[in-house]
């Protein structure tokens, strides 16, 4: 049941190996290397999943989300963040966040991660 997914992350590395765990498993994949970008994408083109780093240079990942969340209010959302320490008081605590990766994280966590927060659970 794979659907589509947009990723964004400011690192190049880390949308590589989310794109290679997902598209192995049928996704289709959208990637950005910034919040405006995704932004813009998202006002564009139809996905089922975003999976947004928190931290980017640009645009924070708090603000990418919630710009996205109001453009696409049904879309799933999986925050990536490097540090637990970024999700203590985190704006995104209010979105109806699917889930959470801290970096590093695992293919097998990524994929069935995604797979629940399109199912729902």
């Amino acid at each position: 049941m794979p659907g589509t997914a947009l990723i964004v992350d400011d690192e190049e590395i880390v949308r590589n190996y989310v794109r290679r765990a997902l598209a192995s498993r049928g996704w289709t994949v959208l990637e950005r290397s910034d919040g405006a970008s995704a932004v813009s994408l998202a006002g564009k083109e139809e996905f089922d999943l975003l999976i947004c780093d928190l931290k980017m240079p640009d645009m924070r990942g708090e603000e990418a989300i919630r710009r996205i969340r109001e453009l696409r209010p049904s879309v799933r959302i999986i925050a990536i963040t490097g540090s637990v320490s970024n999700l203590s008081g985190s704006p995104v605590s209010g979105m109806s966040i699917s889930g959470y990766l801290i970096k590093p994280f695992g293919i097998d966590e990524i994929r069935d991660l995604a797979e629940k927060a399109l199912s729902g659970k």
